[in-house]
């Protein structure tokens, strides 16, 4: 009894084996590279998902507005700049003796919150460099260009009171 089961068990093998290596063995008559649709599949890719990104961006309103000013919201009636830090920032950058003209960095910050993409008035912003003593032209450029990037005529006043550059008789109005 066992010798036929030995036997039915050893040809069910025997046929398996060698139905297996006839599968095994036969070749496709036409073989795809890889490479063939791979690459194509990651070029594809890439360049819907740079396609999707610069559709987002160009979707986006903050896209539309200067970069100094993207991240600024102007609407907020909370300042968001410490004054302290800002003086800070400024001591380190300029050294001890630095200073702001309060009038002038308030006036570009005023312009800027009116017009926030308005460029400034280059010739008249040189005119009044020519014209400052050597001492201040420095300050003077930084009082712009805080005021006009800024865009804080609140922030201007504050570090007016803290440095200003008035009572070092520089004569810039």
């Amino acid at each position: 009894m066992k010798c036929w089961r030995f036997k039915l068990i050893s040809s069910l093998v025997l046929l398996i084996v060698q139905f297996s290596n006839d599968v095994f063995s036969q070749e496709a008559p036409f073989e795809l590279p890889v490479q063939l649709v791979g690459f194509p599949f990651i070029i594809a890719s890439v360049k819907l998902t740079n396609f999707l990104k610069k559709f987002s961006y160009s979707l986006s309103p903050a896209t539309y507005r200067s970069r100094n000013r993207r991240e600024l919201s102007l609407s907020d009636a909370t300042e968001p700049f410490d004054v302290t830090e800002v003086e800070k920032y400024i001591v380190g950058e300029f050294g001890a003796r630095s200073c702001i003209f309060e009038r002038v960095c308030a006036h570009y910050a005023t312009r800027a919150q009116a017009q926030p993409r308005q460029q400034l008035d280059w010739p008249d912003v040189f005119s009044q460099y020519k014209r400052s003593p050597d001492q201040a032209k420095e300050f003077y450029l930084l009082s712009v260009f805080l005021g006009d990037i800024v865009g804080s005529p609140q922030l201007c006043l504050q570090l007016g009171k803290r440095r200003s550059c008035d009572n070092m008789e520089f004569g810039i109005a």
